[in-house]
């Protein structure tokens, strides 16, 4: 059985980390959630008293801080948190009904945990956010430790300062440091502070840096993205049949475009719900990110720092180059320290989508996989609802036989069965596909048969095909329902 990924999310509040937790909540059961840490970030902080330091606007950049650090600054205070998990306590009976998995609210109150907040990039002290983020990361359990980053790294620097501190005059330190390096796995949604690149690049270099921007994909530039499936869960139909109506206080907290919902602490110009004149001109517009409709999807900026994480047939965690529903990535050897070290630095790569038209787009890699997200979001939020196990709201699994990497001859036959599962014996649909952005050659005569209940998936190398290429070929099994949900599966052909 595959090991269950254990995580800490770290967020600085804004309305989007608040749509990604209650969101990431209804996944509570795939993956050990050991800690919610509000932190700091360059859009939001609560302000210390006799700091002094200026944020100067910098015009290359729009989202550029204002102010000084002895005030707040878009501040939503910390009580949010709280009131998101009593949401999820009133849907967790229904929850455990699906997956008894899911982790009680009490546990939730016990690991969310106010870190560092003061101002951007402070980490001016231990918090009881920093202390968590330390314990876990000293902790005996052998598994990776995915921290998300939502908002800055400030509470994450503090933790790992502190480890620093204690332990660097001891003879083990290196490899105490190096054994971290190796523990800590970073999924961010950018730097959104100093402190990735003052302090972690500089002193703990070997620690994944995954930045998992999507911004076009799964944040306030959808918009623009070309026209298809992935677009339209994102409307406001799509939003409003499956995801924000009647289906209890997790999702109706959920935010959206001129949904009359207030945000604490959010000037005018930031409260997307109350002024609805931002439809037509909010500061997106502005930069030619698109207008929208009430109820619009609005954002989940930081989601894809969880989704990367989650059982879907296609993590894959331990080599990112070979996409998963976040996109694809790649290393970024330009990525240095301010003394010449790399760092391990990780970015997305772009991939071809083919819109409604038929025309093709390189846009972000994971604008295809946007539309099977949200289906499963709207299905998950329907457990919220569900007095009973329902069948139709899960999504299958799919796998084939045997190992998911295989050699093969150029001019060979391959012929593979796959194991499908759904729950309640839903039948399901089969597409298969080279994923050409990858790929070193295509393949002939691919296809799915199907015989006596049981599938088998085949294909034809090409007599072209070079020792050493490698075919990468996508598998998606969708359920025969409404919401039509997806499961994923990979095959690695290598040639001889």
């Amino acid at each position: 059985m595959t090991e269950t990924i254990r995580t800490i999310v770290t967020q600085d509040a804004e309305v989007d980390d608040q749509n990604s937790l209650r969101h990431l909540l209804l996944y509570a059961n795939d993956i050990e959630i050991q800690g919610i840490i509000q932190t700091s970030s360059k859009f939001h902080w609560k302000g210390v008293a006799g700091v002094e330091t200026p944020i100067f606007e910098n015009p290359q950049d729009p989202f550029a801080t204002k102010g000084k650090y002895n005030t707040t600054y878009r501040w939503p205070g910390t009580d949010w948190m709280f009131k998101v998990i009593d949401d999820y306590a009133n849907v967790y009976t229904n929850l455990k009904k699906q997956d008894d998995r899911f982790p009680t609210p009490e546990y939730l109150r016990s690991v969310t945990k106010i870190g560092n907040i003061g101002y951007s990039g402070e980490m001016d002290s231990s918090t009881e956010g920093s202390n968590l983020i330390k314990e876990r990361i000293l902790d005996d359990d052998p598994r990776t430790l995915y921290i998300q980053v939502w908002g800055g790294t400030n509470t994450i620097a503090r933790a790992l300062l502190d480890i620093e501190n204690e332990y660097s005059a001891a003879e083990d330190w290196q490899e105490r440091k190096s054994n971290i390096e190796k523990k800590v796995v970073l999924t961010a949604c950018g730097e959104q502070d100093v402190t990735y690149h003052e302090y972690i690049a500089e002193n703990w270099p070997n620690i994944k840096f995954v930045c998992c921007l999507q911004v076009m994909s799964y944040a306030y530039g959808w918009a623009l993205m070309p026209e298809g499936e992935s677009k339209r869960t994102l409307g406001a139909k799509f939003m409003q049949q499956y995801i924000l109506n009647g289906n209890g206080p997790l999702t109706d907290g959920y935010n959206t475009w001129a949904d009359n919902v207030e945000y604490e602490g959010e000037p005018m110009e930031h409260q997307f719900g109350i002024n609805k004149q931002l439809i037509k001109d909010w500061w997106g517009a502005r930069y030619g990110l698109g207008v929208h409709e009430p109820y619009d999807f609005l954002s989940e900026g930081d989601s894809p720092t969880y989704l990367i994480l989650l059982p879907n047939g296609l993590r894959t965690l331990d080599n990112l180059q070979i996409g998963n529903i976040t996109g694809r990535y790649v290393l970024d050897k330009t990525k240095k320290n301010s003394k010449g070290e790399p760092l391990n630095y990780w970015v997305t790569e772009k991939d071809d989508y083919v819109d409604d038209k038929g025309e093709v787009h390189n846009v972000e890699s994971m604008w295809r996989y946007v539309a099977p997200i949200q289906k499963d979001f709207a299905a998950r939020a329907k457990w919220c609802v569900s007095e009973n196990f329902e069948a139709k709201y899960h999504s299958p699994l799919i796998n084939i036989k045997g190992e998911d990497k295989i050699t093969a001859s150029s001019g060979e036959t391959v012929q593979l069965p796959l194991n499908v599962e759904t729950a309640g014996d839903l039948d399901v649909d089969i597409d298969c596909n080279v994923y050409t952005d990858i790929s070193d050659c295509l393949v002939n005569k691919l296809m799915i048969n199907k015989a006596n209940g049981k599938y088998q998936l085949s294909f034809e190398i090409p007599a072209e095909a070079k020792s050493g290429d490698e075919i990468y070929i996508i598998l998606e099994a969708k359920t025969k329902v409404e919401l039509s949900l997806s499961g994923f599966a990979r095959l690695i052909v290598k040639i001889k």
